[in-house]
């Protein structure tokens, strides 16, 4: 009897890493999206302004 080689035929990488690379990027997209980036306001001191164009006096 004859004997008969069957090869698998490989599959490429690419695929892989493409679908690696959105999997991250999605991770990373709802990570932001679910933390809480909170502006902190910086608190204004209430007092006096002088007006512009007045000089102080120094005494």
């Amino acid at each position: 009897m004859a004997e008969i080689n069957i090869e698998r035929k490989k599959r490429p990488v690419w695929p892989w890493l493409l679908l690696i690379v959105i999997l991250a990027l999605l991770g990373w997209a709802i990570y932001e999206l679910v933390t809480e980036n909170t502006v902190v306001e910086e608190e204004v001191e209430v007092g006096y302004v002088m007006p512009a164009g007045t000089l102080p006096l120094l005494v």
